[in-house]
């Protein structure tokens, strides 16, 4: 295993390439990150590395690593553990409103821990917002409501208020 201060330079914003996440579905990865994508993902996620966690999230917050951190949720290797991600972003700090849309792409996800982790993610959001954003998301909420079970309706109106809340900002 890697000494910690070896760690620290995955959260280098001058040695690793991002692409801005939004509401595109066609995401590519590039293959320079791949590997440090895989290694926040192991940091975050695995039981192995529970002792790391908290130094990973305070080095992504310092180092302003919030654009690997969403490249690590968008990625396939995160599937199984793609809650524990999101977790990380209102773990760390970090002020994701600039991706609003993407987390309310999440937050309409099948799965329910995804959907919780990503609501809770904007919730925690500072704003500024895209006023058009907000509009659109909650468009998009409210057509989701309408196909999914009871369960998640209570949260996608809480969402619903949520966002209506930064209209108002």
């Amino acid at each position: 295993m890697e000494d910690k201060e070896d760690f620290k330079k995955y959260f280098d914003s001058k040695n690793y390439i991002t692409k801005i996440i939004g509401i595109d579905d066609k995401m590519e990865i590039p293959v320079k990150s791949e590997d440090k994508i895989s290694k926040l993902i192991s940091l975050l996620t695995d039981p192995a590395n529970k002792s790391f966690k908290e130094q990973t999230l305070l080095n992504l917050k310092k180092d302003k690593g919030g654009d690997i951190l969403l490249l690590s949720i968008a990625s396939p290797k995160s599937d199984k553990n793609r809650h524990q991600l999101i977790a990380a972003c209102w773990e760390s700090e970090i002020n994701f409103s600039k991706y609003l849309p993407f987390f309310i792409l999440l937050a309409l996800d099948a799965d329910y821990l995804v959907s919780l982790e990503a609501m809770t993610v904007i919730s925690n959001m500072e704003g500024p917002f895209n006023s058009d954003n907000v509009k659109d998301g909650i468009a998009k909420v409210k057509a989701e409501q309408k196909k999914i079970t009871s369960e998640k309706a209570v949260l996608l109106n809480d969402l619903i208020y949520t966002l209506e809340g930064f209209i108002e900002k």
